[in-house]
């Protein structure tokens, strides 16, 4: 008949009295009954129809927000009403308590079947009625105020997603970069939720130089969001400290362990181009390691070291400073581990050979500017549109510049 689950002491009848009821019965003396039941319990608003068709005249006018609905009437019974009330979305969610005389268990599902939200047999007992009332028109306070609840927090989440998107790169300041130091940094940053635990960044220092990281927070959502505008703070105006790549990553580290709660951690991967010496020097601290190669020669291609210590674990965790050759034939192709580790269609992951073997038949043994776009085109076309852990891809060569 009708379940408490869901009925809350917490609703105080202050909040229900004024609730819009509609008592709907061929019977002019029981529509005054029960309008008159209710009111000696305290409720203020209360409107009447005498069959269907006036009912859902009192629906579409000003819906109410609880219908008690006699079944057996003229012109269009209460069954035909509760159909209609059901598939208008404005008002499929309103709450129906039928009043039947019917014993049939196949009757009584049928109304049910119908949209009937609860039951209650006549002769009405007022008791039973207004409890009834009561814990439906409760349910629907709570209803709405969870709902209230979901669209607040849904637009603050989207509100954080807004902040954290624009503390990435934009295209124009990418653009800047490729015009002063010829780099072309091309990139792709998706959260699986609404806030994500990937970020990364790039600095045009004064020497000419351009500094990048890439960071994955464990987990991701709000929490994970939340480190990765602690790492923005600790990477915002560290200017000179980019000349010392592992000891920038050191402090970072130090920096993590004092504020990330234990179990969680980061990793990354850190670097210094230098379009001078064609070179780039690079730390790491667990990130998947990229793959770097020449245009000019698949053969070459490979994935380069980035194991270390996870950041905010160890104090004492030390970074050392990788350096490689990066010139007009070179490309880095960074990502974070949504790439290798979700399942494509063929139930296989784009890791190791598979990632290596479509990026080769991409570039042609020549220079690809749209790399990047094209792999992540592949990734989704084999693993479907949804994300089950936060992706973000970077490619860093000279192919625009050269």
């Amino acid at each position: 008949m009708f379940s408490s689950g869901t009925y809350s002491q917490d609703v105080p009848f202050k909040d229900i009295a004024s609730r819009r009821i509609l008592v709907v019965d061929d019977v002019k003396i029981l529509r005054h009954l029960i309008a008159s039941i209710l009111k000696k319990a305290g409720f203020r608003q209360i409107v009447m129809a005498e069959n269907g068709q006036e009912a859902m005249y009192q629906v579409a006018v000003n819906p109410p927000d609880i219908i008690i609905l006699d079944l057996m009437m003229p012109i269009m019974d209460g069954m035909e009403v509760c159909k209609l009330v059901r598939k208008i979305e404005d008002t499929a969610s309103i709450p129906i308590i039928v009043q039947t005389a019917m014993n049939d268990n196949e009757e009584r599902l049928k109304a049910f079947t119908a949209g009937a939200s609860d039951l209650i047999t006549k002769p009405v007992n007022a008791h039973e009625l207004v409890i009834r009332t009561k814990l439906h028109l409760k349910n629907l306070v709570l209803s709405e105020k969870q709902e209230h609840y979901r669209c607040r927090v849904a637009e603050e989440l989207s509100t954080a997603k807004d902040v954290q998107q624009n503390l990435l790169p934009s295209t124009k300041f990418l653009a800047g970069i490729r015009e002063q130091t010829k780099l072309n940094i091309s990139s792709f940053c998706q959260p699986s939720s609404e806030l994500g635990g990937d970020f990364w960044g790039t600095h045009l220092l004064d020497n000419g130089h351009v500094g990048f990281y890439m960071a994955d927070f464990s987990g991701h959502g709000v929490v994970s969001a939340l480190n990765t505008i602690r790492l923005h703070t600790l990477l915002f105006n560290v200017n000179e400290a980019w000349l010392s790549p592992d000891v920038l990553l050191s402090n970072i580290n130090t920096s993590l362990c004092e504020m990330l709660p234990t179990g969680q951690y980061a990793t990354m991967l850190l670097g210094v181009f230098s379009p001078e010496s064609n070179q780039l020097q690079y730390v790491a601290a667990a990130a998947p390691p990229p793959i770097y190669g020449c245009w000019s020669d698949s053969d070459k291609y490979e994935y380069i070291d980035t194991t270390g210590v996870p950041l905010g674990i160890s104090k004492s965790a030390s970074y050392e400073i990788n350096t490689i050759a990066f010139n007009q034939d070179n490309f880095l192709f960074c990502f974070s581990d949504a790439l290798i580790e979700t399942k494509m269609h063929n139930g296989n992951m784009l890791e190791g050979e598979e990632l290596m073997s479509l990026t080769k038949s991409l570039s042609g043994e020549k220079p690809n500017p749209d790399l990047l776009g094209q792999v992540i085109a592949a990734f989704f076309e084999n693993t479907g549109k949804s994300l089950r852990d936060d992706l973000t891809v970077l490619c860093f060569d000279y192919t625009t510049g050269a």
